[in-house]
């Protein structure tokens, strides 16, 4: 019996330390240097970054939903992941390079943004075949609490990758001096946030991978997936509430995502943060979605994974007309870890739904409709986002970005009216799982 637990726990930890792992792409790149970079090292606008946002994420809806059906036919996650995990970390090390050489600066924007493209592709696409692996690793009634300790454990990977990489922005760490190295600007932070990330996912691989299945199965051509994938979206109907979240999660995701990738943007521009206070700033929120997940799981299996969301939802849009009001530092440092904290229950609530409401056999077909909804959602956000800085852009930073912000608060709060109608059927779960104790 110990040995089982001692087995579970070690598959547990390596679960969650990809979580870790990749969160330092999330915030280094998506969120912190990336925007930064084309925006004010390159000069160049908003709508550059939310174009190469919304292409990689075309490329995901495109393409990552069929590779769910493909691994729910071969019984195997970990390949995809991989896979998709060597192509990112290639690709966020090239960005790098394109930054550092000589390049005349027009070469740099298009070659560098067709680099983030390809990073951010895999980065995203990896992400259902990580989260499919969740009843892997360990008991249904438990999925809240370990989803929670991901997400808040990913947070804190955030935070370390910020501060491993902030030196070689800076050559200084939170204004200590780094010996041997002097800073070389945003364009170096990419390689060691590739190399970072390379490191801490290599026990999720170690410990997970996936024997190939003794069990025959038809192969199935990448047309066939793709077949099947609109038979699934068909086929969904026939499990309460899936559409339904589908649809929701596309809304709310449409502001959450576009909130993740230009808040940094928005700090310097709105609120006149510079790099070294940003990271400060980020660090803080980010501990505030450590706690926030991880008090989110308990949350979840308490009171049950679609209340939560709900709750989560409306306290992203009182956040976000707080952000449109306030001026005060004071007053975004707090609301920073606020909306951190939101951001973490989000994904901890998000993840347990959808297992609930889809059965086990199809868990690589709805996690890749669950990767196409949030995904088609992230091409259009950056879009709007774009869009209404570049239209508002004689009335100043101040009224573009709030106003770009005020659009984020009414794509949630279209999520959160939708899925008020998504059945709740987490206590009969938590029924079953007593009843089996």
């Amino acid at each position: 019996m110990s040995n089982h637990i001692s087995h579970e726990k070690r598959r547990i930890f390596s679960w969650i330390l990809y979580d870790f792992a990749n969160t330092m792409f999330s915030m280094n790149v998506v969120t912190m240097y990336f925007p930064l970079w084309i925006t004010s090292t390159l000069g160049k606008e908003d709508i550059w970054v939310s174009m190469a946002n919304s292409i990689s994420m075309a490329l995901v809806a495109l393409t990552i939903p069929a590779m769910g059906v493909l691994s729910d036919r071969s019984r195997r996650r970990t390949p995809y992941l991989f896979g998709l995990t060597a192509t990112n970390l290639f690709f966020t090390a090239l960005i790098g390079v394109i930054g550092l050489s000589g390049l005349p600066l027009q070469a740099k924007l298009v070659m560098g943004i067709v680099a983030f493209i390809a990073a951010n592709w895999a980065y995203q696409g990896a992400l259902p075949f990580y989260n499919s692996l969740l009843p892997q690793v360990t008991q249904p009634h438990r999925y809240g609490k370990v989803s929670g300790l991901g997400v808040s454990l990913g947070y804190v990977g955030a935070i370390l990758g910020l501060l491993l990489v902030m030196p070689f922005n800076e050559g200084q760490l939170l204004n200590w001096d780094i010996p041997f190295i002097p800073g070389w600007g945003r364009e170096a932070t990419f390689l060691p946030t590739s190399l970072f990330f390379a490191l801490f996912s290599i026990p999720t691989f170690v410990v997970l991978w996936e024997r190939k299945s003794r069990i025959s199965t038809p192969k199935v051509s990448l047309r066939k997936a793709y077949s099947q994938l609109w038979e699934t979206l068909r086929d969904s109907q026939k499990y309460p509430g899936i559409l339904r979240f589908l649809v929701a999660k596309y809304f709310y995701e449409d502001g959450i995502q576009t909130a993740i990738i230009f808040m940094a943007v928005y700090a310097e521009k709105v609120m006149g943060f510079p790099d070294s206070v940003k990271i400060p700033f980020f660090i803080v929120a980010t501990m505030g979605a450590t706690i926030g997940s991880y008090l989110g799981g308990f949350i979840v299996d308490k009171r049950g994974a679609k209340n939560t969301l709900q709750l989560v939802l409306i306290g992203w849009v009182l956040a976000l007309v707080i952000l449109v009001i306030i001026q005060n530092r004071y007053a975004f440092w707090i609301l920073g870890c606020l909306i951190g904290a939101l951001m973490g229950c989000v994904w901890t609530s998000a993840r347990p739904l959808l297992i609930q409401l889809s059965p086990p056999d199809c868990l690589g077909r709805f996690f890749g409709l669950y990767a196409l909804s949030g995904k088609v959602a992230a091409i259009s956000g950056p879009i709007i986002w774009g869009l209404v800085v570049k239209f508002l852009s004689p009335y100043g930073d101040q009224v573009r970005y709030k106003a770009a912000v005020g659009a984020l608060g009414i794509m949630i709060l279209t999520g959160w009216l939708i899925i008020r109608k998504v059945p709740d059927i987490s206590y009969s779960i938590h029924y079953q799982t007593d009843n089996r104790s």
